[in-house]
């Protein structure tokens, strides 16, 4: 029983909080104007910080893929270093060419 009013206190303290954001509780939404502004200034601030991390994810998600080398690469290292014999390289490329 005290989960229930524990969960609607909480449905209630939302409720609330979405007619603050709407601007729409008393007066016909001109009573709240100064509340619904700050609101508002607290919502820009949270689309524009979604918007740039949105673009440095997609910055670094496009920049960790062009650093991180192919296997046919890996393998001509290993063969230009001496780490693999020539047969080896001739085999590992055919597989690798599947």
């Amino acid at each position: 029983m005290e989960k229930d009013k524990s969960t609607l206190v909480w449905i209630f303290i939302a409720v609330i909080v979405v007619l603050f954001f709407i601007g729409s509780f008393g007066m016909g939404g001109y009573g709240m104007m100064g509340f619904g502004m700050g609101f508002g200034f607290i919502f820009m601030l949270l689309f524009w910080g979604l918007i740039i991390w949105l673009i440095v994810t997609l910055i670094n998600a496009s920049q960790s893929h062009k650093s991180e080398p192919d296997s046919l690469t890996i393998l001509k290292r290993r063969y230009a270093s001496g780490k693999i014999t020539k047969k080896q390289y001739e085999e590992m490329r055919k597989e690798l060419s599947k």
